[in-house]
């Protein structure tokens, strides 16, 4: 009764909060021919008096996603694709939200082959067919592709770090990239279409032995002051731990020793 007392009070000092007031759903009221008895009003469903709320509306939307990061808007893009509290084909929807999720959060991060991205979401005791259904959506969208990893893996090596053709393959085949797409990456990067003699007896193009022959004659200058056999020695062991063959080793001491003799 106070609190019926205290907003009718209200109400005569602000009319305008007579919708606010009305609007609560424990506020009591004297049904007609209740004999007395006091009910609970039927909810009310509070609408907004601003006019133009909808256009607002969508301007705050477009705001907030100006707002977002690159990959708040990718994360928000990916996830928004089949939501629901259906299931499909026998998965939960729910749980695919959470594994896309998951999914997107490690490729902001870097990325990842098709096998190591499954091996990191079935480590968060998601269900492998689960994984697969993500990894399966995520190809046909575009979003993993070995043969695009396998050659910016190829080159990346091949340019900061000098490494060849047989540890950039070593490489990507524990990464779990099928071997027609670990060949077609080496290939790419390291030959190219002219077929010319060089490439032909060594597999490499002439940019790429001018590009090895470079870094090569680096190391062999370091070492100026050490006798002649310590020097090949030297280059040999930096070669082979990159991972080139004995014809393309030869090849480049014989150079070095033309180029630059003790």
């Amino acid at each position: 009764m106070a609190a019926l007392a205290a907003s009718r009070r209200l109400l005569h000092l602000r009319p305008d909060l007579e919708f606010c007031l009305r609007s609560r759903a424990l506020t009591p009221f004297r049904a007609k021919g209740a004999g007395g008895v006091w009910h609970a009003p039927p909810r009310r469903r509070l609408v907004s008096f601003r006019q133009g709320s909808s256009n607002e509306g969508n301007a705050y939307a477009a705001k907030n996603n100006a707002m977002q990061s690159p990959d708040q808007q990718f994360m928000q893009l990916s996830l928004e694709e089949g939501d629901g509290d259906g299931t499909v084909s026998g998965i939960s929807e729910s749980v695919l939200q959470d594994v896309k999720k998951s999914a997107i959060e490690l490729l902001a991060i870097r990325a990842f082959t098709v096998s190591e991205l499954r091996k990191k979401l079935c480590g968060k005791n998601y269900s492998v067919d689960t994984v697969d259904s993500v990894i399966a959506d995520f190809k046909s969208r575009g979003l993993l592709n070995d043969g695009y990893y396998a050659e910016s893996f190829s080159r990346s090596r091949w340019q900061s770090s000098t490494w060849g053709p047989r540890r950039i393959k070593q490489a990507l085949r524990q990464k779990g990239v099928p071997e027609a797409e670990v060949d077609q990456a080496t290939r790419s990067v390291f030959q190219d279409i002219q077929g010319d003699e060089e490439q032909t007896a060594h597999g490499f193009s002439k940019a790429s032995m001018d590009h090895l022959f470079a870094q090569a004659s680096k190391q062999w200058q370091r070492g100026g002051s050490l006798p002649l056999e310590k020097r090949r020695a030297r280059i040999v062991r930096w070669l082979q731990y990159r991972g080139f063959n004995w014809a393309v080793i030869n090849s480049i001491i014989r150079k070095l020793e033309t180029q630059h003799p003790p």
